[in-house]
């Protein structure tokens, strides 16, 4: 399969085509991509099996599709954040809006990298520019506006550790309610705290 062809956005196909999605989306965030299931996707969908293949070649594409246009759509709002409001502050709080208010994509992301990764490589291998806008990032957290990187952190480790954390709270802030029952925090009560942590850490002095 050729993933530079795949495009990096959702398909416009229809709402037969949009709820196939959708439901893809849900399925490979509740169950990874070994997990998930064509026929799963598609009763989700309130739709039969070959309808999806209509649309797309195997489930394998219809993955690939999706974690390219979450990595993607998701890069290009950072950094359209980061246009307006730089350094490290702006970049973590561009990652945990993003990651916090799609915990879908962000379970899909999160799934991927404990998978090692396989689809995310492949997708840079077709396509190496796709990692700019994170080296952008990195560039963004070093020249500071205001707001610099602390000498001795590297920054590209220092978005991409910025960018993981997001994703795994994202992933799973709406699962905390064993711990907290049922007051369990608001997306913005979880914002301030994680990203009062990534500034300034956890010991005080």
């Amino acid at each position: 399969m050729d993933l530079q062809a795949i495009p990096a956005t959702a398909p416009a196909g229809g709402k037969i085509a949009t709820r196939l999605w959708a439901a893809a989306r849900t399925e490979f965030a509740t169950r990874g991509y070994h997990g998930a299931r064509v026929q799963g996707i598609a009763k989700r969908a309130g739709c039969n099996v070959a309808l999806l293949y209509r649309h797309w070649a195997s489930k394998r594409a219809l993955y690939a599709e999706i974690l390219k246009s979450i990595w993607h759509e998701g890069a290009q709002e950072i950094l359209t954040r980061l246009e307006t409001t730089g350094g490290v502050h702006g970049a973590i709080a561009a990652y945990l809006d993003l990651r916090i208010g799609d915990p879908e994509a962000s379970q899909i992301v999160v799934r991927e990298l404990l998978d090692g990764a396989p689809f995310l490589k492949e997708i840079v291998a077709a396509d190496p520019s796709i990692v700019n806008p994170t080296k952008r990032v990195a560039e963004v957290m070093a020249q500071g506006n205001g707001h610099a990187l602390r000498a001795g952190v590297d920054p590209e480790m220092g978005a991409l550790l910025v960018a993981g954390f997001a994703a795994l709270v994202g992933a799973a802030h709406t699962s905390t309610g064993f711990f907290f029952g049922e007051s369990i925090p608001a997306q913005d009560a979880w914002k301030r705290t994680v990203g009062d942590i990534l500034l300034h850490g956890l010991q005080a002095g």
